[in-house]
């Protein structure tokens, strides 16, 4: 019985031990990229304090440190230029090493309040075209003619 429960303790121990944790948010907003990767940018180094450690404008990546509770994760942005329902958005995905993803999903509203406050709202979703009128019903064949209001009998003098 106990080599049977320290059998599994150790088991439990090996699944928990396994691959660190590699959560990853995205958001996707309708700003132009070109006024989207500065902006972000700015949102690591200035307004989150992280330490950019490289970042790469054309390729829309920027890696950073983000120092917590004594520790140093490495995390990514990543800017990407992509079409929703034929018109250019931008997804911002965000990865953080070791981190829960609420980490992420936090740092993602606070880029997007950023954007808001800099950029303006996002451009609505354009509108779908109305679809033209369908054909009306062809009109129905005529029925056999309504019986007549005398109830189709001999004529009915109104006086005996």
């Amino acid at each position: 019985m106990r080599s049977r429960l320290a059998s599994i303790a150790v088991l439990s121990l090996i699944c928990a031990g396994g691959a660190p944790a590699a959560a990853r948010s995205e958001r996707t907003l309708s700003y132009p990229r070109d006024q989207a990767w500065p902006a972000a940018v700015r949102f690591l180094a200035v307004d989150e304090r992280l330490r950019v450690v490289d970042k790469d404008g054309e390729a829309g990546y920027a890696l950073f440190e983000l120092r917590e509770e004594g520790k140093t994760f490495r995390g990514s942005l990543e800017v990407i230029a992509v079409s929703v329902d034929g018109r250019p958005v931008v997804r911002f995905v965000v990865t953080i090493e070791d981190r829960p993803s609420w980490v992420e999903v936090g740092m993602l509203n606070r880029l997007e309040r950023k954007l808001r406050r800099e950029l303006g709202a996002p451009a609505p979703a354009p509108t779908r075209p109305r679809e033209p009128a369908k054909d009306p019903p062809p009109p129905k064949e005529p029925g056999p003619p309504p019986p007549p209001a005398d109830g189709g009998g001999p004529p009915i003098s109104p006086t005996p």
